[in-house]
């Protein structure tokens, strides 16, 4: 009988075995012990999410099931696990250090950590249809697809961080980062099951619970080398042309590193960093 339990002892245990958790020619794990939770496929919030991001485009649980598997599902039998896969301890103290582009271990974890992301979801997935449970990862399938907001720029239709939030995982900060028990610094991913499996109790009533910018906290925004993030969120625009115009140059010229090259500091040297932050006035400094 697929319980939570089982499926949480299921993920931990293939994440604590090197050989599928490590960033392959650097050496070291890929990510820390992983977070999981689940969530129903007719909580309201996918619907929420369906008509608030675009309802022509992004799709609901049931949605997924019945185009990649055809035939049809009753959304109360549906079922989401999700997962938050943290950075190591290792790469976030050399990430703290950095101030215009992250380390070769944390564009590593991008790379080959995604690799071990979606290589969990692949696995997962099969175990499951093993014992004939209808399962789909919408980040493996080829109908995955991103697309653009007049109102939220860039889309896609799933978002693993929002499925993560619906979970029960952790709430959004003020750089658009999930924050988690384990901090914002991670990765994550999810497979939609025909199974019933009990909900995460929602700790957080709010989307940004967890993010001290309510309280005043600036930590993220000194972080940001691209002045992508203010008071006001996340501009994805600026965001996206740092990492074209200067994070890929950054990591030639100091790597020898021409492969898919990300940012991610305003993860690090964060109160939220590795953890639900608790509010002190001391907590401005970004170290």
């Amino acid at each position: 009988m697929l319980t939570n339990e089982s499926v949480t002892a299921w993920i931990t245990d293939r994440m604590s075995r090197y050989e599928y958790n490590n960033l392959k020619e650097l050496e070291g794990f890929a990510f820390d012990a992983p977070l999981v939770g689940f969530s129903r496929g007719d909580d309201p919030l996918y619907a929420f999410y369906k008509e608030h991001i675009d309802p022509h485009f992004y799709r609901l649980p049931q949605e997924w099931l019945e185009a990649v598997l055809g035939g049809s599902y009753d959304p109360s039998g549906i079922s989401v696990i999700s997962w938050v896969l943290p950075q190591t301890v290792d790469t976030k103290e050399k990430s703290r250090k950095c101030v215009d582009c992250p380390p070769l271990e944390w564009q590593m974890s991008r790379v080959h950590g995604e690799e071990c992301n979606r290589a969990l979801a692949e696995a997962l997935v099969a175990h499951l249809t093993a014992q004939g449970i209808p399962s789909v990862a919408p980040m493996l399938s080829e109908q995955f697809s991103w697309g653009e907001s007049e109102v939220h720029g860039k889309i896609s239709n799933w978002s693993e961080r929002h499925t993560a939030y619906i979970s029960g995982l952790g709430t959004f900060g003020l750089c658009d980062g999930l924050i988690s028990e384990k901090g914002k610094a991670a990765r994550y991913g999810s497979v939609i099951v025909y199974a019933p499996l009990t909900a995460t109790v929602r700790k957080y009533s709010t989307y940004n619970e967890y993010c001290m910018a309510k309280n005043g906290c600036t930590a993220c925004i000194r972080r940001c080398p691209a002045g992508a993030i203010t008071k006001d969120g996340h501009d994805k625009a600026k965001c996206v042309a740092y990492h074209r115009d200067a994070i890929k140059s950054i990591c030639h010229e100091r790597y020898g590193y021409d492969g898919y090259s990300v940012c991610g500091l305003c993860q690090t040297g964060v109160p939220c960093e590795s953890g639900i932050p608790t509010w002190e006035p001391r907590e401005q400094t970004a170290e």
